[in-house]
C-alpha cells in the first residue's frame, strides 16, 4: 500500500480501506485489530462502554479476552472521510453487522492518525478513536 498523505486524492480510499480492515479484523479474533490501533486508542460503544489503554478493562484486554465475540459479517455504507489535519482524518458511516444471529445497526466514526511511517501494511495509519451510536 502506498503511503497516502492528506493532500493525496487517495485519502478517502485509503481510510475507507483501513476501516474495512478494522471490521474484517473484528470478524476474527479481536486481537487481530490490535495492529491497527494507535498507542492510546479510545473506543466508545453503546451500553456505557468506554475502552482506552488505561480503562478497566483496557481495550487490549477486551479484544483479547474470552468475552470477545467476533462479528459474522458486516456492511458499511454512506461512508465519508474528512481531513482533520496534516496527519489525521475522520471517517463516518453506517454499519449493519451480525453475530450470534443478531443484527446490529449503528452510525459510527473513527479517527485515523499517521503514526508509524515504517509500517508498509497500513501506510503508518492507526485508529485513534472509534465511536458507535445505535440506530
Amino acid at each position: 500500500m502506498a503511503t497516502p498523505t492528506l493532500t493525496n486524492p487517495a485519502l478517502t480510499a485509503a481510510v475507507c480501506s483501513l476501516e474495512h480492515q478494522a471490521w474484517a479484523a473484528l470478524c476474527s479474533p479481536g486481537a487481530n485489530l490490535l495492529s491497527l490501533l494507535s498507542n492510546n486508542p479510545v473506543m466508545i460503544f453503546p451500553g456505557d462502554l468506554i475502552l482506552t489503554s488505561v480503562s478497566s478493562p483496557t481495550v487490549h484486554e477486551m479484544l483479547q479476552g474470552s468475552d470477545f465475540i467476533p462479528w459474522s459479517s458486516y456492511k458499511l455504507s454512506h461512508d465519508e472521510v474528512v481531513k482533520l489535519g496534516k496527519d489525521s482524518a475522520l471517517i463516518y458511516y453506517r454499519v449493519e453487522a451480525t453475530r450470534a444471529g443478531e443484527t446490529f445497526r449503528a452510525i459510527c466514526s473513527s479517527t485515523w492518525v499517521l503514526e508509524d511511517h515504517t509500517d508498509s501494511a497500513t501506510g503508518g495509519w492507526r485508529m485513534a478513536s472509534h465511536q458507535q451510536t445505535l440506530i
